[in-house]
C-alpha cells in the first residue's frame, strides 16, 4: 500500500487519476459479474467500449477478452489522467505551452467529444460532419506547433514532416467521395500521414525529452494497423478471428494514440535533455511495443497452417463458365473448386449473387467450406444471409457438391426420404379425407337394385357442373356443351356426351349412378329436377370422370361403366335436389344427384320435373 501511495504521489493529479481508474475497474468487475451470472454481455461490452455488430456470434473467449480489454484501458486511462511525470518547469516557452494545450485538447476530443458527437449524430443531422472536419483540422494545427518545438532535427526535416502530415489530412476531410478519389490515391495519402507521424517519433527520440514508453506508444499507434490485414487473411480459414478478434484488438489499439498524445504533453514540460541526463530511457518501453505486437502478430500466426491448396488468381467467374460445368462425377478433382467458384459467382434464378461480388475467391472458398460444416439447411441459409449472399437450397447444393459431395449427397438422400415420407403422409391424409366425404353420401334408391351401380362424393370445380360421356370415343362431332346446359337450365346432350349443371361449386356433392337393362320406374317424389335425354356409346362405355391426381373435379370413388349393353343408344335420366344442412356436420354435402341409364333409341329430351 505504501508503494502504491508513493507511486501515486509522484504525479500531478495522481490521486484523482487513481480514484477514476479504480472506479473504472470496479465497473469492469461488476459488469463481468453480471455477464457471468446472467449470460448477458451488454454491460461488459459497454464498459469495455467494444463495438460489436448485432449479428456477431458469442465466442467462449470473448468475455475474458473483454475483461482484459477493460484492465488494459484502465492502465491507459491512468497514463492519460495523471500529470507530468517530472516536476513542472517554470517559464515554459509559449510554443511549448500551446503545444501542450493542443495535445490535451486532442486527447479530450478523441476520448470524449468525437464519441459524443457520433452519438448525437444519430438524432441530429449534420453533427457528424462537424467531427469529420474539426478532427483533421485540430490535428493539423497540433502537428505544426508540436514539430516547431521539437529539438534535435534540422529545419528541412520539420518542413517535410509538416508537408506530409498536411497531405495526409486531406484524406480525412470530407471534400470528395472516396469513389471519386480512387483507392490508389487514398492509399498514398494515408501513407503520407503515416510517414509524417513516424518522422515526429524520430524527432521526439532525438530531442531527449520523451521516454521510450511514450515513443513506443506512438509507434504502436502508427504501425499496428498495418498488421491487422493479417487477420483478414486468417479469416479465410478462421472466420471467428476476423469477426471478433479484429474488433477486440482494434478496441484496445484505439487507446494507443490518445496515450501517446497525453504522454507527449506530459513530458513536453521536461527541460530538454533531462531524461537523457538522468540515464537515458525509462525501462518498460520496449516491453510495451513487443507485448502489443506479439498479440497482433505472433498469436494469430500460431494458428496458421501450411497452405494446402493453390490460390486462384481470378476474382470472378469466367464469361459463360456455367456452360462448361459438368456433373461432379465428370469433373476432374483439380477442377472442382473452379466449378464451385463458377456457380458461386454466377447469378441465381432471381438474378441475385450467391455470394457478394466484392469477395475474393479465397474468401468465397472459405465461406463454402464453412457452409459445408453447417448441418441444418435453415441454419445454412441463415449463415449465407449473414455473409450477404442469397440462393435457394437447390442452387446452393448444386454449388457445394463440388466442395463437399458427401455432405450434399447425404442431405439429398435425406431430403428425398423426407419428401417421400411427406408425400405418403399427404396421400394418407387425402385418402382419409376422401373416405370421410364418401361416407357422407348414401344411395337414394337403396331398394332398387341395378345391374351396375355406385355412390361417391363428387368434387365440383369453379363454376360447378360435370359430364357423362364415352371416354374412348375420340371421333369429332357435337357433344354436351356446358354453356348450352346452363342456358337450358340443367342439361345438354349430343352424341356420346352430356353436360349437367349443379347448384354449387368448389365443394363436394353426392352422386349415385345406376345402370338398368330396361327403364326403371320414375320415382319423382323428393327431387327438384328430373330430366331425361338420349346419348350414344360408340365404344361401349359411358362413365362419370373420376377425380384425377392433382386435378380439380371428379368422383372420389371409381364408378362403374353405365353402358350395360355395350355400344348403342341409351337414355340418360338425371335426378337433382338440394339437401338440408345437417346439425353438427358443417362439411356435409348440400346437393345430391342420381344418374339412371338404360337402353333406349329415343333422342327426345323430356323434363319430368323442373324446379319443384
Amino acid at each position: 500500500m505504501t508503494r502504491i501511495r508513493a507511486a501515486v504521489g509522484r504525479y500531478r493529479f495522481g490521486r484523482v487519476a487513481a480514484v477514476a481508474v479504480a472506479l473504472y475497474l470496479v465497473a469492469v468487475v461488476g459488469a463481468a459479474a453480471v455477464t457471468v451470472v446472467s449470460g448477458y454481455r451488454g454491460p461488459l461490452v459497454w464498459v469495455a467500449g467494444v463495438v460489436l455488430t448485432p449479428s456477431l456470434p458469442g465466442a467462449h473467449w470473448l468475455v475474458p477478452a473483454l475483461i482484459g480489454i477493460g484492465a488494459f484501458k484502465a492502465w491507459m486511462w491512468w497514463m492519460v489522467l495523471r500529470g507530468p511525470a517530472l516536476p513542472r518547469a517554470e517559464g515554459l516557452p509559449p510554443g511549448v505551452v500551446w503545444a501542450r494545450r493542443l495535445l490535451y485538447a486532442s486527447v479530450a476530443c478523441d476520448l470524449v467529444l468525437w464519441e459524443l458527437l457520433e452519438t448525437v449524430s444519430h438524432y441530429v443531422a449534420g453533427v457528424d460532419l462537424v467531427a469529420d472536419v474539426a478532427s483533421p483540422l485540430l490535428w493539423a494545427v497540433t502537428m505544426i506547433i508540436l514539430i516547431r518545438v521539437v529539438l534535435g532535427v534540422p529545419a528541412w526535416f520539420k518542413v517535410l514532416a509538416v508537408a506530409l502530415g498536411l497531405i495526409g489530412v486531406l484524406i480525412s476531410l470530407p471534400v470528395a467521395p472516396p469513389d471519386a478519389i480512387g483507392p490508389q490515391l487514398i492509399w498514398l495519402l494515408g501513407l503520407a500521414s503515416c510517414v509524417s507521424t513516424l518522422m515526429i517519433l524520430v524527432a521526439q527520440r532525438r530531442d531527449g525529452r520523451w521516454s521510450d514508453a511514450t515513443i513506443n506508444f506512438g509507434r504502436i499507434a502508427v504501425i499496428a494497423p498495418l498488421f491487422f490485414p493479417l487477420l483478414r487473411l486468417l479469416a479465410l480459414r478462421y472466420q471467428w478471428l476476423f469477426d471478433e478478434g479484429e474488433i477486440v484488438l482494434l478496441s484496445a489499439h484505439r487507446m494507443c494514440s490518445p496515450v501517446w498524445l497525453a504522454r507527449t504533453a506530459h513530458e513536453l514540460a521536461t527541460p530538454p535533455g533531462r531524461i537523457a541526463a538522468a540515464g537515458g530511457r525509462r525501462p518498460g518501453g520496449r516491453r510495451v511495443t513487443f507485448g502489443f505486437l506479439a498479440v497482433v502478430i505472433v498469436l494469430p500466426l500460431v494458428v496458421v497452417r501450411a497452405e494446402e491448396d493453390a490460390r486462384y488468381g481470378f476474382t470472378g467467374a469466367d464469361e459463360g463458365c456455367r456452360d462448361t460445368v459438368r456433373s461432379y462425377a465428370e469433373t476432374p478433382p483439380q477442377e472442382r473448386r473452379k466449378a464451385f467458384l463458377c456457380l458461386a459467382r454466377s447469378r441465381t434464378f432471381f438474378g441475385l449473387p450467391m455470394f457478394p461480388d466484392n469477395l475474393p475467391d479465397q474468401r468465397v472458398l472459405a465461406y463454402g467450406e464453412q457452409l459445408c460444416a453447417v448441418a441444418d439447411p435453415e441454419e445454412r441459409q441463415a449463415t449465407l444471409r449473414r455473409i450477404g449472399g442469397s440462393a435457394d437450397d437447390t442452387e446452393l447444393g448444386d454449388a457445394l457438391q463440388f466442395l463437399c459431395p458427401d455432405v450434399v449427397a447425404r442431405e439429398g438422400a435425406e431430403t428425398a426420404r423426407e419428401q417421400a415420407r411427406l408425400a405418403r403422409e399427404r396421400e394418407r391424409e387425402r385418402a382419409e379425407e376422401q373416405a370421410e366425404m364418401n361416407a357422407r353420401c348414401a344411395d337414394p334408391w337403396p331398394s332398387v337394385r341395378a345391374r351396375r351401380q355406385g355412390t361417391a362424393a363428387y368434387l365440383l370445380f369453379e363454376g360447378g357442373g360435370y359430364a357423362v360421356h364415352d371416354d374412348r370415343d375420340h371421333t369429332e362431332g357435337p357433344g354436351g356443351d356446358v354453356v348450352k346446359a346452363i342456358e337450358d337450365g340443367f342439361i345438354d346432350a349430343a352424341g356420346s356426351s352430356a353436360a349437367i349443371t349443379t347448384y354449387g361449386e368448389n365443394e363436394p356433392m353426392c352422386l349415385t349412378v345406376k345402370a338398368f337393362a330396361a327403364a326403371p320406374p320414375l320415382r319423382l317424389k323428393g327431387w327438384d329436377r328430373v330430366v331425361e335425354v338420349g346419348i350414344v356409346s360408340r365404344s361401349g362405355r359411358l362413365v362419370v370422370p373420376p377425380y384425377p391426381e392433382g386435378g380439380d373435379s371428379g368422383a372420389l370413388r371409381p364408378l362403374p361403366n353405365l353402358a350395360v349393353n355395350g355400344p348403342g343408344r341409351y337414355r340418360l335420366r338425371v335426378y337433382a335436389r338440394t339437401l338440408d344442412e345437417k346439425q353438427g356436420d358443417p362439411d356435409a354435402p348440400l346437393e345430391e344427384h342420381l344418374i339412371v341409364v338404360y337402353p333406349g333409341r329415343s333422342t327426345k329430351k323430356i323434363a319430368h320435373v323442373l324446379w319443384r
